[in-house]
């Protein structure tokens, strides 16, 4: 790293010489801020930061076209493992700067021959001519590596690190797709991608209001109770039937042959019985009725079903009508009544 960067020092200090030199008077100050910038941030106390480097030195030599700077842009992207940019850069360098010290051109020349015997290439396609492809190597150990490059006009061609990589590829419209892979030194691999446009709910219609949500109806306890009432009418039409047939028993014990002795009440007697089997008729007759109506409610009910909601305009279903229920008693007997309508 220290020998990297006197060598970029150098180079920034050619930068900076006479202007009488013909390539010196061709490179603009703005070029020679870039470079000074990569140089700084590969120097920077908390640490190099290669990445940023590496777009400021690519930016000045863009501007400037010296091949001076094509060893910085190496030593950048054989850091970032970015390895075939790495040997292209080296590789010009070492053909178009002749005054490299020999030292400094021998470090280079292994450093190409270690990458060139390595380097994996990868040949992307894209269906999508401005993606984006994210490429993330997973060493064993130590952080993993990422590099983000542009495909331009869908095609894109690198040179990589051996290992794991998770390669993904993003374009506005679309959904990402993903190509994971075990690159193996010196190999040559390749891939298609063809995206697939993200699906979009649509808006709600005009009017700002959604489809109303399904309303759910049920029988609810009603059935239960009017059934529970006709059971528990039925039960008191029991006990007041055992009460008129005790009082019928009393008479016919009190008056054998219809004989019956002064002291005893038969008219008082009589109305009583007759009383307690009117009020018999009444439960048993309206008990069962409301039990029969009750459960026949139950059963015709549209229990948890889901009921929509009519579309706007559409005439309003009618409303189910619930059952109804009857019971009178007359000189001639009580009667009941249910009327279930659906």
């Amino acid at each position: 790293m220290r020998r990297h960067l006197a060598f970029a020092a150098l180079v920034f200090c050619t930068l900076h010489a006479s202007p009488a030199a013909a390539e010196d008077a061709a490179i603009s100050e703005e070029a020679k801020r870039h470079f000074k910038a990569g140089v700084a941030l590969l120097q920077d106390p908390d640490g190099e930061k290669v990445e940023e480097a590496y777009r400021e030195f690519k930016a000045a030599y863009q501007m400037s076209q010296s091949p001076k700077i094509l060893g910085n842009m190496g030593f950048c992207a054989m850091k970032l493992e970015r390895d075939g940019e790495a040997i292209d850069a080296y590789s010009r360098y070492l053909r178009e700067v002749t005054d490299i010290d020999p030292d400094e051109r021998a470090q280079i020349v292994r450093d190409v021959q270690t990458l060139s015997v390595g380097v994996v290439r990868l040949s992307i396609t894209v269906s999508e001519p401005t993606a984006l492809v994210t490429d993330v190597r997973i060493p064993v150990r130590g952080e993993r590596i990422t590099n983000v490059y542009q495909a331009e006009g869908g095609k894109l061609s690198v040179g990589v690190r051996p290992g794991h990589h998770v390669v993904t590829v993003r374009a506005p419209g679309h959904d990402d797709a993903t190509w994971e892979l075990d690159a193996l030194a010196g190999g040559r691999e390749s891939h298609e991608f063809a995206l697939k446009k993200t699906v979009v709910a649509p808006p709600p219609p005009p009017g700002g209001e959604g489809p109303k949500p399904a309303e759910r109806s049920g029988p609810g306890p009603w059935p239960l109770v009017v059934a529970g009432t006709g059971v528990a009418a039925m039960a008191a039409g029991t006990v007041t039937g055992i009460l008129a047939l005790g009082k019928t028993s009393d008479i016919e014990k009190a008056c054998p042959n219809d004989v019956c002795s002064r002291r005893f009440d038969l008219d008082g007697q009589k109305s009583s019985a007759r009383t307690l089997v009117t009020v018999t008729d009444i439960l048993l007759i309206g008990g069962g009725v409301l039990t029969v109506g009750g459960v026949a409610w139950w059963l015709l009910s549209p229990s948890g079903d889901e009921k929509k909601a009519p579309p706007a305009g559409a005439p309003a279903a009618k409303a189910a009508s619930r059952p109804t229920f009857g019971a009178f008693c007359a000189q001639t007997g009580c009667f009941g009544s249910a009327k279930v309508g659906f």
